[in-house]
């Protein structure tokens, strides 16, 4: 009888031995994470990179991988509260999943509290369009190690767009900020100050909740004020395109400045007519020929989304990744951050010389494409670069 308990119990032992050699995957397989918003009305924001993404590994997996392991993209939603649900993504990426890097997030809102914890767990991320200056440096001064982006920051698209709209004779301008949102208050502080610098003037500035849907009385008083154009600096498309419909409702005719986060399609369906001589900064010019390749292909394969900037921003920070992993020849968190802060002259999808700045995990010199409206579709008006 003791011997078949104690035989028993070997069986059950060596059961448990054996499991756990085969759930060991750490040896053939190596996590990438990725946040973005893949729920709720800014969807389009971050799904279509995630299926970006998916494809990406997979045909990297069909080659035989990275440095001979399988890649597992393991993706987390960041809402509906960016900055908390961003954090509890991260730090489950981090001690559950056992991420040697993280792509994402796109905005500065979850990537801010992200870039502590990235800090102290040693492994870098990649934000996309988070463009807020405190992501990668801290409002002490203090530069976070692990924290590194692909889009040039608010200061930089600020500046350029008070510039841009100097030059067209634009003097008078009113300004709309979405109170309690970093990324729309830090970009008209630094619209104000590069366009009064150069003789201009805000003759107003409102600030609305991001669920706001009633703009008329704002509106009527801009009008009143005779503003040359308003600027309205958003993450998404959705108010910008309520404002610019209500603004036609009152037959009033602004002159729109957005910024990065309104270049949609969805803004030309929804608001088009409304927009018309509009102008707006981004990273690139999404219409660009020199997509029409890839676009073409992830379109026939993802019908119900399309290829959008968000897309291509994750395709830069994919290869971004790639590079320093490759440069290395290493998986460890460690040894890619090292190689991301000294990244010179790399090939990326929009960007054929990205450079990091090592003090600020910045971009150098990163193109501003102005983009206007003509006849309800995007044009490229002018790629500027600040030092050229």
């Amino acid at each position: 009888m003791k011997f078949r308990k104690f035989f028993c119990l070997f069986l059950v032992m060596l059961m448990v031995l054996l499991s756990l050699i085969g759930c060991k995957k750490s040896d053939d397989s190596v996590v990438i994470g990725y946040i973005g918003d893949l729920s709720g009305n800014d969807a389009y924001v971050g799904v279509p990179p995630q299926l970006f993404l998916e494809d990406y590994f997979a045909e990297l997996n069909a080659k035989g991988g990275l440095l001979g392991k399988q890649v597992k993209l393991v993706s987390y939603d960041m809402q509906p509260d960016n900055a908390v649900d961003g954090s509890l993504a991260c730090n489950r990426l981090i001690n559950e999943d056992k991420a040697i890097a993280i792509i994402g997030p796109s905005s500065s809102s979850a990537a801010i509290p992200m870039a502590a914890i990235c800090n102290q767990a040693k492994v870098p991320f990649i934000a996309t369009s988070a463009t807020n200056e405190k992501v990668t440096v801290a409002e002490d001064g203090t530069l976070n190690p692990y924290a590194f982006r692909v889009c040039f920051i608010d200061s930089y698209q600020g500046t350029a767009a008070a510039n841009f709209a100097y030059s067209q004779g634009i003097r008078k301008v009113g300004m709309i900020e979405t109170l309690g949102n970093p990324y729309s208050q830090n970009i008209c502080d630094f619209f104000k100050t590069q366009f009064e610098s150069l003789g201009g003037t805000i003759v107003d500035r409102i600030g609305i909740q991001s669920d706001d849907v009633e703009f008329r009385a704002q509106l009527t008083n801009f009008g009143n004020l005779g503003v040359d154009a308003l600027f309205f600096p958003s993450g998404t498309y959705k108010t910008p395109s309520l404002v610019a419909n209500q603004a036609a409702d009152l037959n009033l005719k602004f002159k729109f400045i957005f910024t990065d986060g309104v270049y949609d399609d969805t803004l030309l369906e929804v608001a088009g007519p409304n927009i018309e001589g509009a102008i707006m900064t981004n990273y690139l010019f999404g219409e660009d020929p020199a997509y029409d390749e890839f676009k073409e292909a992830y379109n026939a394969k993802h019908k119900e989304y399309s290829a959008n900037i968000f897309v291509y921003l994750a395709y830069d920070a994919v290869e971004l990744l790639m590079y320093a992993i490759n440069e290395t020849q290493s998986l460890n968190p460690v040894d890619i951050q090292a190689a991301l802060e000294n990244a010179t002259d790399v090939p990326l999808f929009t960007d054929k010389h990205f450079t990091v700045d090592p003090k600020t995990h910045n971009p150098l010199n990163k193109m501003v494409a102005i983009i206007g409206v003509e006849d309800s579709k995007f044009t490229l008006i002018e790629n500027y670069y600040p030092k050229e």
